[in-house]
């Protein structure tokens, strides 16, 4: 909902070019999407909040508190720097890498989100012109490179922006896919109650939608080489896939799996990414990010 809200929010910020009646409306939806975004940052915020000290009092994790707290004040001090870096460097100056050995590969060796989407993979934000920001004529694509469908679940990713739906994974052999089998829906049962009459009961199972699923098995699954063609949005895409079984000389790996809150962050950088766009070409944002980053 939060992810949803924001993406709201910047489709409002959109329609800045609005007049008369339809700008009061925009007014009255501005001020209902403000403060559905700060209701479900206090929720978000008390979830981690509630995970910390159940990290210390179940886990015996005992600087989960106090990590999750020097988080939040860095948000704080950084103050939305569109310039400041994330990754962690070691005592000597130097960025340290990520281990394959244990904890989220997705979040190691960045302070906080996804080391996937830091500056230093995914590129600078709109708002400050660098030399590893993707091109603004052609913003990345949400969009599943298979289906052309919308990606808003667990996914697997290649890079940053190239990105496949699980079961979108598919050897081009044998047809095995990558996604893991979810869960079913609970089964009907019927009975009596007290009373004698009959009545419809279901399995208490997660449901679908919010149960939580391992990762995609892209351990299993590698692309051609000579297969990538170049896509507008995504760059070069592999379109040949294979699974190890049926891989030969000239595949290579790097298929990286995508866990839900993770593709929600990613949503997000697309949809910053775009409504930078449209503002800059409709004049609102000045030429200059450093004046946009001052006014904001």
């Amino acid at each position: 909902m939060l992810c949803r809200k924001t993406v709201e929010l910047f489709t409002l910020l959109s329609h800045t070019q609005e007049t008369g009646s339809r700008r009061m409306g925009m007014t009255q939806e501005l001020l209902a999407l403000v403060t559905g975004l700060a209701h479900y940052l206090k929720i978000l915020i008390r979830i981690a909040l509630t995970g910390a000290l159940k990290l210390e009092k179940e886990q015996n994790v005992r600087e989960a508190m106090a990590s999750f707290l020097d988080k939040l004040h860095l948000l704080a001090v950084q103050g939305a720097n569109p310039a400041a870096r994330r990754m962690i460097k070691g005592p000597s100056g130097e960025v340290m890498t990520p281990s394959l050995t244990g904890g989220n590969f997705g979040t190691q060796a960045v302070t906080y989100g996804f080391r996937s989407l830091a500056p230093e993979n995914a590129g600078d934000p709109p708002f400050r012109e660098g030399p590893s920001k993707p091109s603004l004529t052609s913003p990345p694509s949400d969009l599943c490179i298979k289906c052309n469908n919308t990606v808003e679940e667990d996914c697997v990713r290649l890079g940053t922006y190239q990105r496949w739906h699980s079961h979108c994974i598919e050897c081009a052999q044998c047809g095995k896919v990558a996604a893991v089998p979810a869960v079913k829906e609970p089964t009907s049962k019927t009975g009596e109650d007290k009373e004698g009459k009959e009545v419809t009961t279901k399995d208490q199972l997660p449901k679908p939608a919010t149960a939580r699923r391992p990762p995609a098995n892209v351990g299993a699954f590698v692309y051609e080489v000579d297969s990538r063609r170049e896509m507008p949005s995504f760059g070069d895409v592999p379109t040949i896939i294979l699974c190890t079984d049926h891989a030969h000389g000239g595949c290579r790996g790097g298929f990286q799996p995508v866990q839900r809150l993770e593709q929600y962050a990613f949503l997000l950088n697309v949809a910053l990414r775009r409504l930078y766009l449209l503002l800059k070409k409709q004049g609102v944002v000045p030429s200059s990010p450093g004046i946009f980053h001052a006014a904001s």
